[in-house]
C-alpha cells in the first residue's frame, strides 16, 4: 500500500517513500525467510544474526514478558508522541525519556542530548532539506 501510494507521487516527491517501502519489503522477506527451517532460511538466520550460530543458542538470554511489553512499548509510545504532538516536540520528551528511565542517565546529560537530538533534526530537515515536519495532531492546522 505504502509502495503504491508512492510511486503516485511526483518523481521528486516519490524517492524517499519509494526507497523506505522498497527497504522494508526486502527486511520482511528476509525475516520471513528467517523464520523457515529451510537450509536458506538457516542461512540468512545466521548471516543476520550470529548468536544463533550452533553452540550459541544455548547461552541466550530469556527475558520476562513484562520486559518484552515494556520493550515494545517505548517505540509505540514514541509513534503515538509523534502522531499527537509532531516530531520537535516527540523527539526531545522521547530522548530524555529513554535515557533517564530505561539507560539510568541522569538528567545532566539526558536533557542536553535530547536538545541536540531535536536541534540535528530541525536543522537537517527543516532547514538543509526544507521539509516541513509533521506537526502533530494537538499542532497542526485545523
Amino acid at each position: 500500500m505504502y509502495l503504491v501510494t508512492g510511486y503516485g507521487y511526483a518523481p521528486e516527491a516519490r524517492t524517499f517513500p519509494v526507497t523506505v517501502a522498497w527497504v522494508a519489503i526486502v527486511l520482511v522477506a528476509l525475516d520471513l525467510l528467517s523464520r523457515t527451517k529451510t537450509p536458506a532460511g538457516e542461512a540468512v538466520t545466521r548471516w543476520l544474526n550470529p548468536s544463533t550460530s550452533a553452540g550459541k543458542l544455548e547461552a541466550q538470554t530469556h527475558y520476562a514478558l513484562s520486559k518484552q511489553i515494556a520493550a515494545a512499548a517505548w517505540p509505540i509510545g514514541f509513534v503515538a508522541l509523534i502522531v499527537l504532538t509532531g516530531f520537535l516536540v516527540a523527539v526531545p520528551i522521547f530522548v530524555m525519556a529513554s535515557m533517564y528511565f530505561r539507560g539510568k542517565r541522569s538528567l545532566l546529560i539526558s536533557i542536553p542530548v535530547s536538545a541536540a537530538a531535536t536541534l540535528f533534526i530541525w536543522f537537517l530537515f527543516a532547514q538543509i532539506l526544507q521539509l516541513e515536519l509533521y506537526p502533530g495532531v494537538l499542532f497542526g492546522n485545523p
